[in-house]
């Protein structure tokens, strides 16, 4: 794969610095939801790849800052780091995967994700009473799951929520962990790309804007925390994630028609 050009133009780039301001108000807010947002609204108007690319900084940002800023993440990690070295793995293999798959495929992928993030109250219904009997090698199998599609299309929340179930962690810990898988995840995702050539200076320093709303929608989002719903959010954060997934659906098997 060729090194990537991001040519988006300027009603784009308008549309890409709303969008982040947005999923990382909503992140900072309620500690979830930039990828969640930012990465299927962005692919409804531009490729999967570019999509990716101009969201590699502010992803590790936004990350990295929830990790350190939250509280109680050293007993939740020394817990259960273990299933950071099969992110690390997953998140390679994804990436190359990335680099290689053609836009329709990637669209459905995400696509297909997010239908089944939003489907996640049926999944707690299902007895995982066979992977809680075996822990590490549920670990190793949800670990690699959730990063191979971090490192492909940036959406491994519906894989590493079940582990979470299952493992039986609180709110905090859960927040806590996933935000580390998650920037492990970019990490690995950002290193094979980089490696790859499909990456360089220019797209980077592109972005760094992008850096800097991010952080500063995820500062205000955390101010504000204590004046908004989490109820209100999820039902937000489901209507647009269903008319995402709709419309990459259909973008994908429009392609495939023509």
């Amino acid at each position: 794969m060729d090194l990537l050009n991001v040519s988006l133009t300027q009603p784009e780039w308008i549309a890409v610095f709303v969008v982040m301001f947005a999923a990382a108000l909503a992140h900072g807010t309620f500690g979830f939801g930039f990828p969640a947002i930012s990465i299927p609204v962005i692919a409804m108007f531009t490729d999967i790849k570019t999509t990716i690319l101009i969201n590699l900084l502010p992803n590790l940002a936004v990350n990295l800052i929830s990790v350190l800023r939250g509280g109680g993440w050293r007993g939740s990690i020394g817990r259960h780091w273990p299933i950071v070295i099969f992110i690390v793995i997953g998140s390679f293999i994804g990436a190359r995967y990335l680099i290689y798959a053609s836009e329709e495929p990637l669209r459905l992928l995400l696509a297909g994700m997010i239908v089944v993030y939003l489907c996640q109250n049926r999944f707690s219904r299902i007895d995982w009473g066979w992977f809680a009997r075996y822990p590490k090698g549920s670990t190793v199998g949800f670990g690699l799951v959730a990063g191979f599609f971090s490192g492909s299309v940036n959406f491994s929340v519906p894989p590493l929520l079940i582990w979470a179930m299952l493992f039986g962690l609180d709110a905090m810990a859960t927040t806590q962990v996933l935000n580390l898988c998650f920037l492990v995840g970019r990490s690995m995702q950002a290193g094979t790309l980089a490696v790859a050539g499909v990456v360089d200076l220019d797209i980077v320093i592109a972005t760094v804007p992008l850096v800097v709303v991010a952080i500063v929608g995820l500062a205000i989002g955390q101010r504000l925390r204590a004046r908004f719903s989490p109820a209100t959010y999820r039902r937000l954060l489901h209507g647009v994630l269903w008319v995402s997934a709709t419309v990459l659906a259909a973008q994908a098997i429009g392609s495939y028609l023509h």
